[in-house]
């Protein structure tokens, strides 16, 4: 009986530990798990305890490429590279722009923060600035935080 129940559980635990679980995100912008992603979603494999490698192609994806002709395939492999250069380009964007955001932050802070404000000079020379300066300096940090952060592109 017992190696009946034992063979019975190893059974079940091969069948689960086999099984692919999809991860994408939704419209809305959450992330669902599911054994089948719907289609025309980007959906990765979740590694699970079986330890099959993580691989990310899309499940339906997968069975078009099968049975397209290599012309349609070969145009889709392009169309897939160019989305992920564009992709990629979108993410130095977007890390540049948040390095920018942090400096013109820093240097608002700075301002804001700091006693005696001065600029070098071209002889190398400190130049206090008056208040007056100062104001000027801070408004003009203020409105870079606010155009470089808070822009939608």
């Amino acid at each position: 009986m017992k190696r009946a129940l034992v063979f019975a559980a190893l059974i079940v635990w091969s069948g689960m530990a086999s099984a692919v679980v999809y991860k994408w995100v939704d419209a809305q912008g959450k992330v669902q798990y599911g054994d089948r992603p719907p289609d025309g979603v980007h959906a990765e494999v979740v590694e699970l305890l079986g330890g099959r490698p993580v691989h990310t192609e899309n499940a339906s994806t997968a069975a078009a490429s099968a049975t397209r002709p290599a012309g349609a395939v070969a145009r889709s492999e392009a169309e897939s590279k160019d989305a992920k250069e564009k992709a990629q380009v979108q993410q130095d964007v977007e890390q540049s722009r948040d390095k920018e955001c942090a400096d013109a932050q820093e240097r608002y802070k700075k301002l804001i923060e700091g006693r005696h404000l001065y600029k070098v000079g071209a002889d190398g020379e400190r130049q206090y600035l008056t208040s007056e300066e100062i104001d000027t300096e801070r408004l003009n940090a203020k409105r870079d935080v606010d155009q470089i952060c808070n822009s939608p592109t």
